[in-house]
């Protein structure tokens, strides 16, 4: 009624006039205070009063936000154990792997632990700053165990015994224990992996075997994993192993993204052979080329057209074309629709979601023309492939 009156001031006077009612004392106060409005100011319209309430609306989302929004992934904290004799490489290359990955944003956290400040690295130099043995770990941390130069005569000091104790007496069905080459000794030495599959270097895979004859040792693998323990193979596998940490924790992109930055195109798997495939087709160094298949990988289902791809990169499609012929191996359409189906695939792993609904996220028109081109790439229908995942998850302890 009170806003009837302020925007029809001369019907409301009339109004109370002949009928008289009780409300024509509000009328009349109504009716002076809109008096007092300068003759040009425009009255309150409804849009005026929904756009109020809009504002509204924003300011208290703004201040209290979505439950769950903004969260963030909680920070895993990865714990490097280093003793004397400790091979360089094994080491330097998946801890430096994982700081470029948590300096790209991955939840990772490394701390570097040990039974001494210091210890004496395979090359002769020594590596400082290390802290003692934690007493107790959180309950998702990550244990690394780095091989040695000299393992049978590295791995028989009493520092490496102090290591095979708490590694017994501090690690839990929660925690992941990664070893790298000779690192699995020390593993195994613990009674934490008896009955487990593993790897490690493939000229210790004879001792290793005759050693511990509990474990399930494989040959030829860079990587293998049985639940919460994860083998590498010797020395540059412990970057493999990283990455596949990485791909785990911050996604398939975030480990093509470390992979790059690190000039490691190629990122074996479990499969050996196995390419991760947001990094096919980049095992090359052209500047223009990569540039592009950065924007394909970050917005897979943008309805991206090689003319606008060549815009972006200030070529022609011809050109754009045959670049990507002879670097990539395939054509700009082709490594869209490539990149797409390895979206789709992560989604199948990863989520619940109907295939059509993952045919929209990954860019298709419809879920047949993402099987379409699932086949072309995958034997494995996307079914398949989500119940062997679920049944992977299901093992894990």
């Amino acid at each position: 009624l009170a806003t009837w009156i302020l925007l029809h001031p001369s019907q409301a006077l009339v109004v109370a006039c002949i009928v008289a009612i009780p409300v024509a004392p509000i009328v009349v106060v109504l009716l002076a205070l809109r008096l007092q409005q300068s003759s040009d100011e425009k009255p309150p319209t409804l849009a005026d009063a929904l756009a109020a309430l809009d504002r509204r609306d924003d300011r208290d989302d703004d201040a209290s936000g979505a439950p769950g929004e903004h969260a963030t992934p909680a920070v895993r904290d990865v714990y490097f154990v280093v003793l004397p004799g400790v091979m360089l490489l094994d080491f330097a290359g998946t801890a430096e792997t994982l700081q470029v990955a948590a300096q790209f944003g991955a939840p990772l956290r490394l701390h570097f632990v040990g039974p001494a400040g210091a210890a004496r690295s395979s090359v002769g130099l020594s590596l400082a700053g290390v802290r003692s043995l934690p007493r107790r770990l959180p309950r998702d941390a990550i244990v690394i165990l780095s091989g040695a130069a000299q393992s049978l005569r590295d791995f028989a000091t009493p520092q490496a015994g102090e290591v095979v104790r708490w590694l017994a007496r501090s690690l839990k069905p929660g925690h992941l224990l990664c070893t790298v080459c000779s690192g699995i000794f020390l593993a195994a030495r613990s009674g934490l992996v008896d009955g487990r599959r593993c790897t490690t270097h493939h000229a210790l895979t004879t001792r290793l075997a005759r050693d511990f004859p509990s474990l399930e040792v494989v040959d030829n693998r860079i990587v293998v994993r049985d639940g919460n323990l994860l083998s590498g193979a010797g020395v540059t596998a412990g970057v493999d192993l990283a990455l596949g940490l990485v791909a785990d924790l911050a996604g398939p992109r975030a480990a093509a993204e470390v992979a790059r930055h690190l000039v490691i195109y190629f990122r074996r798997s479990e499969g050996d052979d196995q390419l991760s495939p947001w990094v096919m087709h980049r095992n090359h160094v052209h500047a223009a080329v990569h540039k592009v298949q950065d924007w394909v990988s970050r917005s897979p289902a943008h309805p991206w057209t090689t003319r606008e791809l060549a815009r972006r990169a200030g070529v022609s499609e011809r050109h754009l074309t045959r670049l990507f012929r002879s670097h990539a191996g395939l054509a700009p359409s082709e490594y869209v629709r490539h990149v797409r189906v390895a979206l789709a695939r992560e989604l199948v792993q990863t989520t619940d979601q109907r295939i059509e609904q993952i045919a929209t996220s990954s860019g298709f028109s419809s879920a047949a023309q993402l099987r379409r081109a699932w086949r072309r790439r995958d034997p494995v229908p996307p079914a398949h492939l989500r119940r062997a995942s679920v049944r992977r998850e299901a093992a894990q302890p």
